[in-house]
């Protein structure tokens, strides 16, 4: 079970800069000569076009090969409730790291790798052999192609030794396999900003991400989670958009895990507590989630007994699945409803706009409120069921990403369009639905501003690209309305 602290946010501010505190000792130099290829620039821009958004999973593996010692559990996938969640792609965590059974079900089905290369803790460097010829099994081979992601060991503790370790595996993993996207995963301020950036400037990973599990029994009575989620949340995305060096001429791609499971046994998280893990990750410019775990039970060497942490399956067990399934599936799509938008996209700037004082969190560290400024001048949320109340509104600012940066503008038919999120920062630990906790959400556009006539939505609810009506208008200030569930957010289009 992944282990949480308090994040340490005392360091946000300091540069990610060569001077601040980077460990100044270099890798050892006695590896084989081997070329070592450097990092692409804006490789993640590339790939994730190519991918796709990531909707992953961790899974574990049918390793009765290693009679039951695996020291996780283990069991034949239940292939039929696999195909309820609407992930892209299983994370195999457990030894071979690789379901084969999977594959023969689904030969095209993306797939990920975590505590990468040896389903362990990080421990030592590839050994010469491996440096040369690398480290996937042939059953692994055999599917590379999709391997979209691998994550090396799993939220170790900081000290530069891992770092360089980190290092030799990318390197590695960077030449032999090119079109997997690397990175280490911590809980949320387990790394200082200081290691994180000695670790993001020595060892260049394409993608940085975190997990850090907010709803707990021992919250408060109608705990809402958005603004302790927006810290965290653009804390990693300060530290890709730092890039390898910090000075901002390159950019990383950031995500994280979701809470899956049942916390401390006896916690399940609202409808709208699982929403803002997806809205408000896109809304910040995140563009990889991992649901943490798909528990079918905790049985060894293939049986499958009952488990209590279990979310998508009733007690764990195959052939049951809950009304998380149905929320889980419901997401992921909404996801890929905007998902080859998003992966076009990069986060230029993240807003907060505050609700009544009944329901408002208030401001998140770091996080500004909305600036008139921009040409989004007016936001307001109001509960549709209390209509003197409203909750926090998220507002997440993106620009195509250009050629230059492995971009794909001619994806859009118009190269004057403006984009913007908005997510619903109204969850509940009482209500269990999210539609609930729905808002009216009010904006105002300056749309000559924008360099535009209309305003378009992908409406969450279909997938469908719809022009959105004016309800009013205020000298340049053009209104429109929508309605979005508890923790849910959508993606908005400006067009000339």
């Amino acid at each position: 079970m992944k282990t949480h602290w308090m994040l340490l946010a005392v360091l946000f501010l300091l540069s990610c800069s060569d001077d601040n505190g980077l460990d100044k000792k270099e890798p050892g130099t006695d590896e084989p000569e081997i070329d070592v290829v450097e990092p692409e620039l804006y490789r993640a821009n590339r790939m994730l076009i190519k991918h796709g958004l990531q909707l992953q999973c961790w899974v574990a593996t049918d390793n009765y090969e290693l009679g039951g010692k695996a020291g996780q559990p283990a069991y034949n996938l239940s292939i039929p409730d696999w195909k309820l969640t609407g992930f892209t792609g299983p994370t195999f965590y457990g030894p071979p790291l690789i379901n084969t059974s999977y594959f023969e079900e689904f030969p095209d089905s993306q797939w990920a790798m975590a505590k990468a290369p040896h389903a362990d803790q990080l421990k030592k460097e590839p050994t010469d052999y491996e440096k040369k010829n690398g480290f996937l099994s042939e059953d692994q081979l055999k599917y590379l192609d999709n391997l979209t992601t691998i994550c090396f060991g799993d939220e170790e503790a900081y000290k530069f030794e891992n770092v360089k370790i980190l290092k030799a595996w990318y390197d590695v993993a960077r030449r032999l396999y090119p079109d997997a996207l690397l990175h280490n995963n911590q809980y949320a301020g387990q790394w200082s900003r200081a290691d994180m950036c000695t670790y993001i400037q020595v060892a260049k990973p394409d993608l940085i991400t975190y997990d850090w599990y907010y709803f707990h029994t021992w919250d408060s009575d109608n705990y809402i989670g958005a603004r302790d989620m927006a810290a965290h949340l653009y804390e990693y995305r300060d530290l890709a958009l730092g890039g390898w060096n910090g000075d901002k001429k390159d950019y990383l791609a950031f995500g994280q895990y979701t809470q899956g499971f049942v916390n401390e046994g006896t916690y399940k998280l609202t409808e709208s507590q699982l929403r803002l893990y997806y809205y408000m990750t896109w809304t910040f410019g995140g563009k990889w989630l991992n649901w943490f775990r798909f528990l079918q039970g905790d049985g060894y060497g293939g049986q499958t007994a009952p488990t209590d942490w279990s979310l998508l399956l009733e007690n764990g067990m195959p052939g049951q699945p809950t009304r998380y399934m149905d929320w889980v599936n419901q997401c992921n799509r909404e996801s890929l409803y905007i998902g080859d938008y998003l992966v076009r996209l990069k986060t230029t700037d993240i807003r907060y706009v505050a609700g009544t004082d009944k329901y408002t969190e208030g401001a998140p560290a770091y996080v500004s409120a909305l600036n008139p400024s921009s040409y989004l001048k007016k936001v307001s949320g109001r509960i549709v069921v209390e209509p003197e109340a409203g909750g926090d509104v998220y507002v997440g600012f993106f620009d195509v990403i250009p050629e230059e940066e492995q971009g794909d503008p001619n994806f859009f038919a118009n190269k004057g369009n403006a984009f913007f999120m908005l997510t619903n920062g109204y969850a509940s630990k009482v209500k269990e639905n999210a539609d609930a906790l729905t808002q009216k959400i009010n904006f105002g556009i300056d749309l000559p501003e924008a360099n535009a006539t209309q305003c378009f939505w992908i409406n969450p609810q279909t997938g469908k690209r719809e022009k959105l009506k004016a309800i009013g208008k205020e000298d340049n200030i053009t209104y429109f309305e929508v309605e979005l569930w508890g923790g849910s957010g959508a993606l908005f289009m400006l067009a000339p």
